[in-house]
């Protein structure tokens, strides 16, 4: 979201328009701070807010989670214990869907169930970002 409202400026300032309810094509309105770029939103810092916001979610639900990312790529791991509830594992599932549906609607995802060298079992997910419509003709194994 404030990469687009960056963008915006960018073009308001081009435009020679201001930010406001209407736009004022007049040369009398100059802005007082002019934009020159220092207060850009890195990447980076929102993939880490991302990431947070994706913790955050799981923490929400009781679950203990580790969220990495490469790029515009996401792995979620859900550590459960070697016993579960099955309400936990519904839990850990219903987040994603919550999070396909509502924060990370472009990406693919996946998941696996390993076990961790202690033995306790560890779901992972992960999520591809794919910024076209209709995936089915990508080369799949299955």
């Amino acid at each position: 979201m404030g990469l687009k409202n960056i963008q915006l400026l960018k073009l308001l300032k081009e435009d020679n328009r201001t930010y406001q309810d209407g736009y004022d094509d007049s040369d009398e309105f100059e802005m007082e701070n002019e934009y020159d770029g220092s207060d850009e939103v890195d990447d980076s810092d929102e993939g880490d807010h991302l990431c947070y916001l994706i913790r955050s979610m799981f923490g929400n639900y009781g679950l203990s989670t580790t969220v990495e990312r490469n790029d515009l790529d996401i792995s979620v791991y859900v550590y459960l214990q070697r016993k579960e509830k099955m309400k936990n594992v519904l839990k850990a599932f219903d987040v994603v869907y919550k999070m396909r549906r509502d924060i990370l609607p472009q990406y693919q995802s996946e998941f696996e169930l390993y076990e961790s060298k202690q033995g306790m079992p560890i779901l992972s997910f992960d999520f591809y970002y794919s910024d076209r419509e209709d995936d089915d003709d990508v080369d799949e194994p299955f």
